[in-house]
C-alpha cells in the first residue's frame, strides 16, 4: 500500500465429502432405522471459505509490527484418550456424525533487528477460537467391534499464548533461544451446545486442559564454527508437563471384580521433558567443487539419559492383608543416550 505498510489477502475454499458403503443407523419412535448408501454415494458434503488477511508496518530499517487473522477448516480429526493405560491416538474422517473443526487465529508481533543486523528479535501474541473439538466421553473404554463416533464428544476451545525469540545470525558463535508460553482449553458441555451432534458432557461440562497442553516451552541451539573442517552444535528443549487423567481410587468387590475411579479431565500432569542433543561435523575438504564432496556428523540424542516419561499406568496387588496395594508406573520410551554417525555426501 505505501511504503511503511505492506498487506496480504488470501482465500481458500474447500470441500469434504463422506462416500458409501456407509450404513447410518438412528434411534426413531418406531424403532432402529438403518439409511444404506452405496459405494461412492455421497453421505455428507462438507465446505467452507478460509479468508486469511496480514499486514506489516514498517517503522524503520530495523523494526516492523505485523498482525494476522486467519480462518481454517479442518476436516480430518485427532482423538486421543488421556485415561488408557497406553495413550491412543486416532484419527477420525469428518462424516454424517463428526462435523469439521474450525479455527480463527489472531496474531500481532513486534519484530526488531539490531547490532547491525547480527541479532534479531521478536516478541508475538496470539489467540484461537475453535469450534467443533472432539474428544471421547468420560468413563470411554475402548471395545472391539464397537461404532467409535457413538462415544464422541463435541465442543469448543480456545488458545492463547506469547512467543520470545532471539536469533544471532553471523559469528564463528551463533545461534537462537526461544521461550513460548501457551494455554489451550476445551469445553464440552452440551447445555451450550452449538452442534446438534453434541449429546456427551466432558468433566461435568467444566473447562479442561487439552491433550496438548504445555504451558512452557524453551528452546535454544548454538553452533560454533572452529574453522573450514570443524564445526560443532548443540540443542536444549525443556516443555512442561503434558496433561493426564487420573485414577483417584481403585475399588475390589468381593467376588473379585476391579474398578477404577478418575478424577477431573486432565487435572494431572506426568514430569517435565526436557534434552540435551549435540553434535560433530567434519568437512575433510570444504573447498573442494567438484567430484564427490562428503561430511561426516557425530551426533548424541538425549546426551544426559533423561528419563523423560512417555505414559504413565497404574497396577494394584493384593497384600498379605487381602487388602489392594496401588502402584503407579512411569514408562519411558527412549531413556537412555542414542549416539549416530552419518556420512554426507553430495556429486
Amino acid at each position: 500500500l505505501t511504503d511503511k505498510i505492506k498487506v496480504h489477502l488470501g482465500l481458500r475454499a474447500s470441500m469434504f465429502q463422506q462416500v458409501g458403503p456407509y450404513d447410518r443407523t438412528q434411534e426413531t419412535i418406531s424403532g432402529i432405522d438403518t439409511t444404506s448408501y452405496g459405494t461412492l454415494e455421497p453421505v455428507k458434503t462438507y465446505g467452507g471459505l478460509e479468508p486469511r488477511f496480514n499486514i506489516r508496518y514498517k517503522i524503520n530499517s530495523a523494526s516492523s509490527v505485523k498482525g494476522s487473522v486467519a480462518l481454517a477448516n479442518q476436516y480430518v480429526h485427532l482423538v486421543s484418550s488421556s485415561t488408557s493405560t497406553l495413550p491412543t491416538d486416532v484419527w477420525i474422517p469428518s462424516s454424517d456424525i463428526v462435523s469439521p473443526q474450525r479455527g480463527i487465529q489472531y496474531s500481532l508481533g513486534y519484530f526488531q533487528n539490531f547490532l547491525e543486523n547480527n541479532y534479531e528479535a521478536s516478541v508475538e501474541v496470539f489467540y484461537r477460537d475453535m469450534w467443533n473439538q472432539i474428544d471421547y466421553a468420560d468413563n470411554y473404554v475402548p471395545e472391539l467391534g464397537e461404532n467409535l463416533e457413538d462415544n464422541f464428544a463435541f465442543g469448543t476451545g480456545r488458545a492463547y499464548g506469547a512467543e520470545f525469540f532471539i536469533k544471532k545470525n553471523f559469528g564463528k558463535i551463533n545461534g537462537w533461544l526461544g521461550y513460548t508460553f501457551t494455554k489451550t482449553e476445551n469445553t464440552f458441555d452440551r447445555s451450550v451446545a452449538t452442534d446438534v451432534n453434541q449429546t456427551l458432557d466432558v468433566n461435568n461440562g467444566k473447562p479442561f486442559p487439552a491433550n496438548y497442553d504445555r504451558p512452557h516451552d524453551i528452546a535454544a541451539a548454538v553452533n560454533y564454527q572452529l574453522n573450514d573442517k570443524w564445526q560443532f552444535g548443540g540443542v536444549f528443549v525443556y516443555a512442561s508437563a503434558s496433561p493426564y487423567t487420573p485414577v483417584e481410587s481403585i475399588w475390589q468387590t468381593t467376588n473379585g471384580i476391579v474398578g477404577l475411579e478418575y478424577g477431573d479431565r486432565n487435572s494431572a500432569r506426568v514430569r517435565s521433558y526436557h534434552r540435551m542433543d549435540l553434535s560433530i561435523n567434519y568437512t575433510p575438504k570444504p573447498k573442494k567443487t567438484k567430484g564427490l564432496i562428503s561430511s561426516f556428523n557425530l551426533s548424541a540424542y538425549n546426551v544426559y539419559a533423561r528419563k523423560n516419561l512417555f505414559f504413565i499406568y497404574y497396577d494394584a496387588e493384593e497384600n498379605d492383608e487381602g487388602e489392594l496395594d496401588n502402584k503407579v508406573i512411569g514408562v519411558s520410551i527412549i531413556p537412555t543416550i542414542i549416539p549416530s554417525l552419518t556420512w554426507n555426501f553430495k556429486f
